[in-house]
């Protein structure tokens, strides 16, 4: 009888602890869930994809025409973010991934001022080359969704090393 009281009130316990969301049972306190695979993870995939491959018309169009870059410090639009593809691509910098990239999305139960509650989230490495030198980079990104683009991203990487590369 002890075991079923203890088996009632457990199962109360937890699932007084837990609403549903997007399907997904979060806990009550939490003020957003992860999730390992969505349309968003999709998205920055796609665009990382686009980005390696030199395809900037896909990558371009996972971005809306507003997008912000936040390189380290520096900040930029879209145009002059694509400026820097360009010379990449221009100095025949090769990028590559190594391993399986780190990619998930946090959804905030509350949308900050821009309405945006859709962050993804990703550690990627690459391997990058010109010419017989290469390093390789741990890039750190963080890009905000709305309405199915990404309209802001923060990327953390080693300027040092790319400087390096680039003499």
């Amino acid at each position: 009888m002890k075991k079923i009281a203890l088996f009632v009130i457990t199962t109360i316990l937890l699932m007084s602890c837990d609403t549903k969301s997007n399907g997904h049972i979060v806990p009550s306190n939490a003020t957003g869930y992860t999730l390992n695979s969505t349309t968003n993870t999709d998205l920055v995939k796609k665009g990382l994809h686009a980005l390696i491959t030199n395809d900037t018309a896909t990558y371009k169009d996972t971005y809306s025409s507003n997008a912000i870059f936040h390189h380290n410090t520096d900040s930029m639009n879209l145009s002059q973010n694509m400026s820097l593809i360009k010379a990449r691509i221009d100095s025949k910098i090769e990028m590559k991934i190594l391993g399986v990239p780190e990619v998930w999305e946090l959804v905030n139960n509350d949308k900050d001022k821009n309405g945006i509650n859709h962050y993804v989230l990703s550690f990627i490495d690459f391997q990058i080359t010109k010419g017989v030198r290469s390093i390789k980079l741990t890039i750190s990104f963080c890009d905000l969704i709305k309405d199915g683009k990404q309209v802001e991203e923060y990327l953390i990487y080693d300027r040092t090393s790319i400087e390096a590369l680039m003499k």
